[in-house]
Parts: structure tokens; C-alpha cells; sequence
């Protein structure tokens, strides 16, 4: 008898997974101060696991939010302060444990809020140099009052207007949000005869300026290009003097009120 010998071979299955490739990244957006918003992402793979990451300067983190272990992320802007941006990217895993991450995208925070129209000005006689001081703006047009604009969005125009007289100013703002516009009138009659009862020396300086009227000097202040107020003077006399020593040498605008009125004029800091 012949003894037989029975050989069974159990097969094993083994299960073995392509590497998980992205499909769909995420793609950059703009969000609103108070709002949300969401980052997608897809990718092609077996038994998938997403973990979201964000560097806000510091390099990639893992998220712990409860959409950060899900292909949809919702973002909200949790009292940051706009303007400001963070990097956001999926990390995808695997059943093998295999891993590919996304593309990086930018969640930037904006106020969203329309513009708020504003301008500042300095001259001197008729040569008028205007400063835009809005805010939230992204595009400024001149409208300056003697049939001339100024569309190419100039912060910083300059006009001479040549003779003395009244003209209204506009300055229109924009952004995605809205739009906004302001106008001034520029007083500029009388401005030589006024300037002739003053005598301002030495111009140009280094130190002390010395300001004599045919009046009392009631205020004096002394105005950079960009509009600011960087000295003043409040004595009440018909002669005083001011020091300019601690300024940067550059071109300012000294405004001089007196009971005649107001006399605007050009004074180099050397």
C-alpha cells in the first residue's frame, strides 16, 4: 500500500496599494474679516487619510480642527487681523502608508471694507502738491478743478496752477469693494499779496528760520512733502523764529495764520 501523500498550499493574498496621487489642489483665496472659507483637495489612492497643515511663517504644522483630517478644510479667521496671509497644504496618506502632499495655497485676509476718500496738500503760491491719504484704496483718480485729471493712480501729483484762485479738488477711490470720493477747495487768492507783509530768512537753513509780519503772528507750522505736521510754533508776536536743526534737510511748507489770514510758503532745510 502505497502511502499518499496530500500536499495543500494555502494561498495568501496580499493586498498592494499605488502611491496616492493628487488630483485637485488647493487653490488660493481671499477671505473677509468674520468669515470662512474652504480648501478642497483630491487625490486617487486606496483607504486614503488626509491631514492638513499650515505655516503662518514658521514652517508646515499639522492642523487639529475638525475638518483638518478631511479633503474639505474650512478656515475661519479667528480674530486675526487683516491684512494677513497663511500657507495651507494636504498631506495624503495611504493604506501603505505611502504619502504624497499638495501644493501649497494661500488664504489671505482682507477687512473688506469700501475706501475711504482722502487727501492732503501742500503749495507754494501756485505750485500745489497733493498727497493721497485714503484708506482701504487700491486705485486713485485726480480730478484737479482747472480741467486737467490725473488717471495713471498717483499718489503723489503735483500742479501749478498757475495764477492764483479757488478750485475744487476730487480725489476718487476704489477697490473691489466700493468706491469712494472726497473734494476740497483750494484757496489760493490773495496768496501773493498776503506774502508780501511777511519776511522769512535765511531760506535755505540749517538751523533757525526768522519769520517778521506786518501783524500778529497768531500760529506757525512747519509741514513735510507727505503732509505732516512736524513743528509748530503758537506764540503770539509780530517777530519770532523757529529751529529746524533736528529735521532732515529737505523742502517743507511753513503755514503761517495771522490776522491777515494764512500764508503758506517754501522753506529748504539744508
Amino acid at each position: 500500500m502505497k502511502n499518499l501523500l496530500l500536499v495543500i498550499s494555502t494561498l495568501s493574498t496580499l493586498s498592494v496599494f499605488a502611491q496616492p496621487v493628487i488630483t485637485s489642489n488647493p487653490q488660493s483665496v481671499t477671505s473677509c474679516v468674520d468669515s470662512c472659507v474652504m480648501l478642497r483637495v483630491a487625490a486617487n489612492g486606496m483607504n486614503l487619510s488626509y491631514q492638513w497643515q499650515e505655516d503662518d511663517g514658521g514652517g508646515f504644522v499639522d492642523m487639529t480642527s475638525a475638518t483638518a483630517m478631511s479633503d474639505i478644510l474650512t478656515v475661519c479667521d479667528s480674530g486675526a487681523t487683516a491684512p494677513s496671509s497663511v500657507n495651507y497644504r494636504c498631506v495624503v496618506t495611504d493604506g501603505n502608508a505611502n504619502t504624497v502632499a499638495s501644493n501649497s495655497a494661500t488664504i489671505t485676509l482682507d477687512s473688506c471694507l469700501a475706501p475711504v476718500a482722502d487727501f492732503t496738500f501742500t503749495f507754494d503760491q501756485a505750485d500745489v502738491c497733493f498727497t493721497n491719504t485714503s484708506t482701504n484704496a487700491e486705485t486713485v483718480l485726480w480730478n484737479f478743478g482747472n480741467n486737467m485729471t490725473d488717471e495713471t493712480n498717483n499718489n503723489t501729483p503735483c500742479v501749478d496752477y498757475g495764477t492764483p484762485w479757488y478750485f475744487d479738488v476730487t480725489i476718487y477711490a476704489y477697490n473691489d469693494f466700493g468706491s469712494d470720493e472726497k473734494t476740497m477747495t483750494i484757496d489760493l487768492v490773495g496768496l501773493e499779496e498776503l506774502s508780501s507783509s511777511f519776511d522769512v530768512f535765511p531760506n535755505p537753513t540749517q538751523n533757525i528760520i526768522y519769520i517778521q509780519a506786518g501783524s500778529k503772528i497768531e500760529s506757525i507750522r512747519l509741514i513735510d512733502l507727505n503732509g505732516r505736521t512736524m513743528l509748530t510754533n503758537a506764540a503770539p508776536t509780530s517777530k519770532t523764529q523757529i529751529n529746524i536743526e533736528s529735521l532732515a534737510s529737505g523742502v517743507y511748507t511753513m503755514v503761517i495764520a495771522s490776522e491777515e489770514g494764512l500764508m503758506y510758503h517754501k522753506v529748504v532745510k539744508q
